[in-house]
């Protein structure tokens, strides 16, 4: 009976969508298991309490007497209050220890069982129950009640956690790109869970320079989600104080070193391009983004330094690249040219690759770059198939425009986690031609 009424228990929350709030939740879960269970297993009606500072506070009933006793309390003072609190699940009867007759009467005529749940508030789920079977299949039946809705909670707030985190995390992306004259930006990225360990990020250093970055925590999820929060916030400050970025990023790498997260890394990708042309950049054991020239031909950008993480006294070079009218160049997550494919004659999973990465961008580099990075992310997905993300991907694309008309702007638009051109530009502050 246990393991199929539990079943049954668990199909009954699978139906109740997330809500806002354990007492919400809670509220749903009661009338369900009044509604669902009363004939099959005895379940005549229920009540949910919520904890006060000197009381149990009836908020919700179903069944019986209705709406009719909501606001009614029960003291902690109450011997069987002080069991509840005490076994978290107690079978309430004239025979309890305590048991006042007058007061039980308010509340239901049958014999009752209560499960304690949650915390800070606590809540009392009180369930009316004519029971046929023996003491022990009633146990069993609300210890299974007791653990799937504990579940439930657990669940709800997990879900409520990552969404939390969700939202932390798309506050760091900026909507929409501060623009260089000349040029266009677009960036794009689709985490492989609720939240990703891919960010990136564009600020204007002043008005003829923007600072770009892309960041790939290792893993994915909501570790991974955290840690790269804290290199782009850490990357923020460090611009703040007009330090050289290759002390910033030393002092990010002590920082994540010393977490105590060993099996953390971060690779990272900075560049400052000014409206030259010129892309000052340090690369930390980040996948070698890809220029792309007007005339088709591509060269890579290599690391100047190991990940992040690792080594607390790493070194980091600052190097020199440069886009010319035409050129593009693509800063990428691994995640792209990791993602797989079945291989065709049976063998091992054949991986996107450079090689495809590079062909895609040759034969869209005359396109705005909001454009190629969303061709790149949907042909990488199409590549997969059907299957689901295996990381987080993400694609930065800075396009150097061959002609530059007075008010012209790259073409906008929004899809998914993404940004496109802003006209208005950012913050600005002083030179960064020293760093």
């Amino acid at each position: 009976m246990s393991k199929r009424f539990f079943r049954s228990i668990e199909q009954l929350l699978r139906q109740i969508d997330m809500v806002a709030g354990d007492e919400q939740l809670l509220r749903e879960i009661l009338a369900r298991l009044v509604q669902s269970y009363s004939e099959p297993y005895g379940i005549e009606s229920g009540r949910l309490y919520r904890e006060r500072e000197q009381d149990y506070l009836c908020i919700e009933s179903i069944g019986e007497f209705g709406k009719a006793i909501a606001g009614k309390t029960v003291s902690k003072s109450y011997p069987v209050i002080r069991e509840i609190e005490r076994e978290r699940l107690v079978q309430i009867s004239p025979d309890t220890p305590g048991f006042d007759p007058e007061l039980e009467a308010q509340f239901s005529h049958l014999d009752n069982a209560a499960i304690l749940v949650g915390r800070n508030p606590a809540y009392i789920l009180s369930l009316s129950i004519r029971h046929h079977g023996s003491r022990e299949d009633l146990l069993v039946m609300l210890e299974t009640i007791r653990a799937a809705v504990g579940m439930k909670l657990r669940q709800n707030a997990l879900e409520d956690m990552l969404l939390q985190a969700r939202d932390i995390q798309l506050s760091l992306l900026p909507p929409r790109l501060p623009q260089l004259e000349g040029f266009e930006l677009a960036a794009l990225t689709v985490p492989a869970e609720e939240v990703g360990g891919d960010v990136y990020d564009v600020q204007r250093l002043d008005a003829e320079t923007l600072g770009v970055v892309l960041a790939d925590a290792s893993g994915h999820g909501l570790p991974a989600a955290l840690q790269a929060r804290d290199v782009i916030i850490g990357l923020r400050m460090g611009v703040d104080k007009d330090e050289k970025i290759t002390a910033t990023i030393a002092r990010l790498n002590r920082v994540i070193h010393s977490s105590g997260l060993a099996s953390r890394f971060v690779s990272l990708f900075y560049a400052e391009l000014n409206r030259d042309g010129d892309v000052f950049y340090v690369n930390c054991g980040h996948c070698p983004p890809l220029l792309i020239a007007a005339d088709g031909q591509h060269c890579e950008l290599p690391s100047s330094g190991p990940v992040l993480g690792p080594l607390p006294r790493a070194r980091f070079r600052r190097q020199y690249a440069r886009l010319r009218p035409g050129d593009l160049l693509a800063v990428y997550s691994d995640g792209i040219i990791e993602r797989t494919a079945p291989d065709p004659d049976g063998g091992e999973p054949v991986e996107f690759g450079t090689e495809r990465l590079i062909e895609v961008l040759r034969a869209h580099r005359t396109a705005n770059a909001r454009t190629i990075a969303q061709t790149v992310l949907d042909t990488v997905q199409e590549f997969g198939g059907d299957a689901p993300w295996q990381d987080d991907v993400s694609v930065c694309v800075i396009r150097h425009r061959r002609h530059v008309r007075s008010g012209e702007q790259a073409n906008g638009g929004r899809r998914g986690q993404g940004a496109g051109p802003d006209a208005a530009g950012g913050r600005a502050s002083g030179s960064r031609s020293s760093r």
